[in-house]
């Protein structure tokens, strides 16, 4: 039985522009004497955004009220609450109840009584949990909250608990309902030769809805203390960050290391370790409009090995720090950027671009001549030094441009050729020999081919998951021409050179190479044959059950062998060219969903030998277990080789326990050179935990025998 709430039950309603309430119930009786309705039996009232649903609801015609009594669920919005009683003003759109539970992912409220409205609900003597309610998670007990615009969660007096431990109190803080817990938490405890027995904690706590800061706090039995400020933020540009936003981490560690020499060693040049030692970690990822790009990243450390003491997940990211800053302005067809390069670091070799201003316009149709074209020009005040003392500081300004052509053209059906030219202007201000400026022109002509030839059979295969097939086959030839290349070499300073080793094939014309400081005369013909065999899949498209692709050069200009000296800091030799280059072959299968399978191989058809090979197999029994097998082979590494076997695998022994093992076997050592055991469990529905002990075979700076528990604190 229903009704619409009208003049008919007795007395002429307020009048109101918003929509009347309406009720439904199993039974509704009309009381002349109180002037009130009384609904019964699954009784439910819509009104707006609001639905309140109890075993009863009274209706009080004179004050507009209605009161609900048992079973109340009085859903406003996205949220919902429970109680035994509640009351609701349809006039002012008001609701308010005693003892009560609320919930909005990802926030669980309750507490003695909450009222609220359209515009806020509050909550008086309320916990909130940022997970589900257990006897040990972490929760915020208030004596006031305020949900505004259901946006904004506003809690004033309040006590951060684990369970019902206090941990610390904060007079107020706030918050967007979308964001994740208050409070950032993970921490390990173990042991580790080197180290010692050890905890590792990091605390973060929202201040601001757009800011969270906390620290380290860490002890070493054998190392002394780390502490350090870390902080996180995510502020957004406009509203509902219509003109972009500003992102990133700050992560910092300072420690008075009480090690021995040879705990704290040498670092990367063979220098003796300090007992001060710190790390400053920055990662910035912004937007500013729809077309500003910004981003920066700073890696300060005191030594080379900081993060591999103290902070290996840092270390296994980031073995090579890196620190820059980028601003790019996109256009239709062109990027207009600034970017920094710079040396935080007295340990490190850098190429220091202080700073590098570039213009790029994108390939794009010149009219409708079906000729396309693209430039690239740029000014970079370059500087490099050396560590170590051994060789002075060099610099470099320098500016360069490049344009280039190309029309495709259509053979037939399948196949294009585009003939490709180009030009590049490098002047430099400061060379070596003499003071004056030098000036480069370089030009290149050359070509591109690329057909598509496909193949389909109608193939079905349950077992394989297969429901037809199609070869995609592209054989593709690629040729540069550039005479001349290497001139001015004698007085150029070498500050963007290319690297002494390579496991795969450079960019090819000058269009592509960064190395501008260290060209050569190229005569080169790349080829190359790409595969791909798909099938149709189950609820999309299609997806590639095996890849194959290989390529490989023909190099009639060869470039010497080099002894490079300067401004290096360690003199290397760098291999000449040979005409024949490596062969560069890649296998990837994915026969089905719980099979992988790729390898790609390095062939050096002059000796002939396989200098390199890597291989990773993986198997997945859906969601219970997996194993994967893996293997890396170099050969021709410049004073060593790698030759190693990575075998590991998880087991899931239920949705809150699963099982994981790992082994690397070095080949060359042989000899079982990490292996790693753990138990991963969840407890509480508020904890991650996991159990860890690992044994290192031969390893430069960490022991042997290593435990830990790893703890962190789950969020959504």
């Amino acid at each position: 039985m229903g009704v619409i709430f009208t003049s008919s039950l007795g007395a002429q309603l307020p009048k109101v522009d918003a929509e009347l309430p309406q009720l439904e119930s199993d039974s509704q009786e009309y009381d002349a004497d109180t002037n009130s309705m009384v609904a019964k039996g699954n009784a439910e009232l819509s009104h707006g955004n609001i639905v309140l649903k109890s075993d009863e609801i009274i209706f009080l015609q004179d004050t507009s009220t209605l009161k609900a009594n048992d079973n109340v669920q009085l859903t406003r919005g996205s949220f919902r609450i429970l109680s035994d009683t509640a009351e609701y003003d349809y006039f002012h759109s008001s609701f308010a109840a005693g003892d009560f539970r609320m919930g909005r992912h990802p926030l669980f409220l309750q507490g003695g009584s909450i009222s609220g409205n359209n515009e806020e609900i509050e909550v008086t003597d309320g916990t909130i949990y940022f997970q589900e309610p257990d006897a040990y998670a972490l929760n915020i007990k208030a004596k006031r909250y305020l949900v505004k615009d259901n946006e904004t969660l506003e809690v004033y007096d309040a006590t951060f608990r684990l369970g019902s431990f206090p941990i610390f109190y904060m007079p107020y803080f706030e918050q967007n309902i979308e964001e994740d817990s208050p409070i950032d938490y993970r921490g390990d405890v173990g042991y580790q030769g080197n180290l010692g027995a050890y905890v590792q904690n990091q605390a973060l706590v929202r201040v601001l809805p757009e800011l969270k800061i906390g620290a380290n706090i860490d002890g070493y039995s054998e190392r002394g203390f780390l502490g350090g400020p870390v902080a996180k933020y995510n502020w957004q540009l406009g509203e509902n960050g219509d003109n972009g936003y500003q992102s990133g981490y700050i992560n910092t560690g300072f420690i008075y290391d009480l090690g021995d020499s040879s705990e704290l060693g040498l670092d990367t040049l063979g220098n003796p370790i300090r007992r001060s030692r710190d790390f400053i970690e920055w990662r910035h990822l912004g937007e500013v409009g729809d077309n500003i790009d910004i981003a920066s990243t700073l890696s300060w450390w005191s030594d080379s090995e900081v993060t591999r003491d103290f902070r290996e997940e840092l270390f296994y990211d980031n073995q090579i720090p890196d620190s820059w800053a980028s601003a790019n302005l996109r256009g239709d067809n062109f990027v207009f950027g600034a970017f920094m390069r710079y040396q935080p670091n007295d340990w490190e070799l850098v190429a220091q671009r202080m700073p590098e201003i570039s213009f790029n316009l994108l390939p794009s149709e010149i009219f409708e001549t079906t000729v396309y074209h693209r430039a690239s020009a740029d000014f970079v005040s370059l500087s490099e030094k050396s560590p170590t003392g051994l060789f002075a500081e060099t610099t470099s300004n320098r500016f360069n441009a490049y344009y280039g052509l190309n029309r495709p053209t259509k053979l037939n059906d399948w196949a294009t050729v585009t003939p490709v030219a180009g030009a590049m202007l490098t002047n430099y201000w400061n060379t070596y020999n003499h003071n004056g400026a030098y000036t480069r022109v370089l030009g290149e002509v050359g070509m591109d081919f690329e057909a598509l030839i496909t193949g389909h059979w109608n193939v079905k295969d349950e077992f394989w998951g297969i429901d037809g097939l199609r070869h995609v086959m592209k054989p593709i030839v690629q040729y540069r021409y550039i005479p001349a290349a290497d001139a001015g070499n004698t007085l150029i300073p070498k500050i963007d050179t290319s690297s002494p080793f390579d496991t795969y094939l450079d960019p090819l014309g000058l269009a592509n190479k960064r190395n501008i400081d260290d060209l050569y005369a190229e005569n080169t013909i790349r080829y190359g044959l790409e595969n791909s065999l798909q099938t149709r899949a189950k609820g999309y498209g299609s997806y590639d059950m095996a890849e194959f692709n290989i390529y490989h050069e023909f190099r009639f200009d060869q470039r010497p062998t080099e002894v490079i000296i300067n401004p290096p800091y360690r003199p290397f030799v760098r291999p000449g060219d040979r005409f024949a280059s490596d062969i560069y072959t890649e296998l990837t299968v994915r026969p089905a969903y719980w099979l992988s399978s790729s390898i790609f191989v390095r062939i050096d058809p002059n000796s002939p030998s396989v200098p390199q090979v890597s291989t990773r197999t993986t198997v997945v029994d859906g969601e219970e277990w997996q194993a994967y097998v893996g293997t890396n082979m170099v050969t021709d590494i410049p004073g060593s080789n790698i030759n190693q076997f990575l075998i590991g695998g998880e087991y899931r022994v239920n949705e809150r326990n699963a099982l994981r093992a790992e082994w690397r076997i070095d080949a060359e050592l042989s000899e079982l050179v990490e292996q790693y055991y753990s138990w991963q469990t969840r407890f509480a529905n508020s904890w991650d935990i996991e159990f860890v002990i690992g044994y290192l075979q031969g390893a430069t700076r960490e022991d042997g025998f290593q435990a830990k528990v790893r703890v962190r604190l789950l969020s959504f």
